[in-house]
């Protein structure tokens, strides 16, 4: 089995590496635990340094790990990741996660060449190789995002107060949201006329990203908790008591994988036409954010945290203010997505994950004497 994963360089595309190449197997069509001989990570540079040793582990799990640098919204770039099936290979299977994008902060006329006509690249290579091998419908799974939808302006279908669904209108404030929005429809469609098996998850703003912060709007929900533990002060442009929708990465991903393994039968029953899924969410502000990190560290540790410096940018939070943060995901939960973690689990997640990007001295407290302490500050009421 061959799995290309765009954006593989990226923070949410090593992840998924990692788990797949773990994980040893996916679902192709009908037939389950396919093993994945072929694992290309396409992006447009490669890191200096990778988050995880991915090459010792495709090596040692016999996986032919191939990394290809390129644009995506270079037609010839995308048909040289995805192939074709040789002529013994007609029964082939592929499958793949399209997660490279750039940001919303980029420039428009950027995000309508990468984000958009890159996926009808990625789109267009992929049925090229169904059509040469017509017993196989390959998986492509879509990362799409909420900024498909808007909130803020009086005239719109949502606001900050309302529950948002799969069901919700997209009505996209940006021109990032507006090529997500098109590239659910192209995927619905293509999955319609039977070239791919389509299925999409609008991923909500994932913490605690490892690395370099990227250029979202909402980078400082990561940068909140990554800056502090590694020892940094992180300044924040965000008011401390705006609220937010996010994730932890290995829900995402678990989400992401979840979405793909789901049997062929349940994703027709569940999502039909509309081939697109939220993944469930959980509203933080960066005040919790904040205070949750200093509750999963030791109480010595925390005199070696980072200070967090609020300097607010008042139209930037009421942009972020502006956005839904009540999710509807049933959709998602019934092909198998995991519900939101707590927020000291994300954080404590990304200790256990990252420990060498923590400040020397920066030590988790163990669950128990978190709980020891939440029970004596009960008593003491």
């Amino acid at each position: 089995m061959k799995v290309v994963i765009t954006g593989g360089c990226g923070f949410l595309g090593q992840v998924l590496a990692k788990d797949i190449l773990t994980k040893q197997s996916l679902r192709s069509g009908s037939t389950f635990n396919n093993t994945v001989e072929e694992l290309v990570l396409a992006d447009i540079s490669e890191p200096s340094d990778y988050l995880f040793d991915l090459k010792s582990l495709a090596q040692s799990n016999g996986v032919d790990l191939r990394i290809e640098l390129g644009d995506v919204s270079d037609v010839d770039y995308c048909k040289s990741i995805i192939g074709t099936p040789s002529d013994d290979e007609s029964d082939a299977a592929l499958s793949v996660f399209h997660l490279g994008a750039v940001m919303s902060g980029a420039p428009p006329d950027l995000a309508l060449k990468v984000n958009l006509f890159g996926t009808l690249n990625m789109l267009e290579a992929t049925r090229a190789w169904q059509e040469a091998s017509p017993s196989s419908r390959p998986t492509f799974v879509f990362s799409s995002a909420g900024a498909t939808l808007g909130a803020g302006h009086e005239a719109d279908w949502v606001t900050h107060e309302d529950t948002i669904s799969d069901a919700t209108r997209a009505a996209p404030h940006t021109t990032y949201g507006t090529t997500k929005a098109c590239s659910e429809l192209l995927l619905a469609d293509y999955s319609r006329r039977g070239f791919i098996d389509g299925r999409g998850v609008r991923l909500p703003s994932v913490v605690v990203r490892a690395g370099a912060p990227n250029a979202a709007t909402t980078s400082c929900f990561s940068a909140v908790v990554r800056e502090p533990l590694a020892g940094k002060e992180a300044i924040m442009p965000v008011g401390p008591d705006v609220f937010h929708a996010v994730t932890g990465y290995r829900a995402a991903i678990g989400g992401m994988l979840a979405v793909h393994e789901a049997k062929e039968e349940d994703v027709d029953r569940l999502l039909g036409f509309d081939r697109t899924v939220f993944l469930p969410t959980r509203a933080v502000s960066l005040r919790q954010l904040e205070d949750s990190m200093k509750k999963v560290v030791t109480i010595e540790a925390r005199r070696c945290l980072g200070k967090v410096v609020y300097q607010e940018d008042q139209q930037l939070s009421n942009i972020v203010a502006s956005f839904p943060t009540k999710v509807d995901s049933r959709r998602a939960l019934a092909l198998g997505a995991p519900p939101t973690p707590e927020i000291e689990d994300i954080i404590r997640d990304y200790c256990e994950d990252f420990s060498s990007a923590l400040a020397e001295g920066v030590a988790l407290e163990t669950i128990q004497a978190v709980d020891d302490r939440v029970t004596q500050a009960d008593t003491n009421r």
